[in-house]
């Protein structure tokens, strides 16, 4: 996916609300507008289980993610720009990174099932598509637990502490450093990444998660990091090591690009 390509991605699937084309619920409207802070545990089981502790930061369609546990890891998504890095020098990353709030917003803006449930302490959402989601909003929109299941694995994001967030970003942002020379990948990787259909990455536990749709149809996940998964294809480009992993057929098709 080229720098074109990217911008094109972001301006329609990301959640700008003024390209809509449909009316949104008052309460969906409320949580992507919202400005809030809040301190977060995100739980994933599937083909490996982890949790991360995290802080976050939200202006609108703007965010600030600070991954405390188990590693150090922090991004931030500024319009069309994301950063990312362990420390306060956050260098400019090559593609859209997501979190599962971000990825919940672009099923909605996709015209995804959504039935919205109102109860004794918010709304409830589901979602359904191309995952299965459950989102627990409080009454003002804030989000209080955000649940996605998805090729045998559910994600699941615990909020607490949230309140309105009236810092601006400058304010927050003016002790990191963010540097737009990039995040530069192997050449080996940026060869299997251009046969993706469509791909979306991720702040991980290890570092960089990137998951997408190969040119074949079958979903292919690229893991970048220490704390790598058992399973799949696992090498080492230039001292970085990467765990792809895809069904057997696809996996062949990579070691051909890698020259395995």
């Amino acid at each position: 996916m080229d720098g074109d390509s990217v911008k094109k991605y972001v301006l329609v699937v990301l959640f700008f609300l003024a390209a809509t084309i449909f009316a949104l619920p008052e309460i969906v409207e409320k949580w992507m507008y919202a400005n809030y802070y809040a301190k977060r545990i995100m739980v994933e089981i599937g083909l490996k289980s982890r949790f991360r502790y995290e802080e976050v930061y939200k202006w609108g369609a703007d965010k600030m993610v600070l991954v405390h546990e188990p590693v150090s890891v922090n991004w931030v998504r500024l319009g069309q720009s994301c950063y990312m890095g362990s420390g306060t020098t956050l260098k400019r990353s090559p593609m859209l990174i997501l979190d599962l709030e971000d990825l919940a917003f672009k099923e909605i803006l996709q015209g995804r099932d959504l039935k919205i449930e109102e109860t004794n302490e918010g709304y409830e959402i589901y979602i359904h598509d191309t995952g299965e989601y459950r989102v627990l909003l409080s009454s003002d929109g804030f989000p209080k637990e955000i649940e996605r299941n998805y090729m045998d694995t559910k994600s699941k994001l615990i909020y607490e502490e949230v309140k309105p967030l009236s810092a601006d970003k400058n304010e927050i942002l003016k002790d990191y450093t963010l540097v737009d020379s990039g995040v530069e990948f192997p050449k080996e990787l940026v060869d299997i990444l251009s046969n993706f259909r469509f791909l979306i990455i991720r702040e991980g536990t290890s570092g960089l998660e990137i998951e997408g749709i190969y040119k074949n149809g079958q979903k292919v996940e690229i893991f970048i990091g220490n704390d790598l998964p058992k399973g799949g294809l696992q090498v080492n480009i230039n001292g970085l090591k990467i765990a792809i992993v895809a069904d057997e057929k696809t996996l062949e098709e990579i070691k051909v690009i890698l020259g395995q």
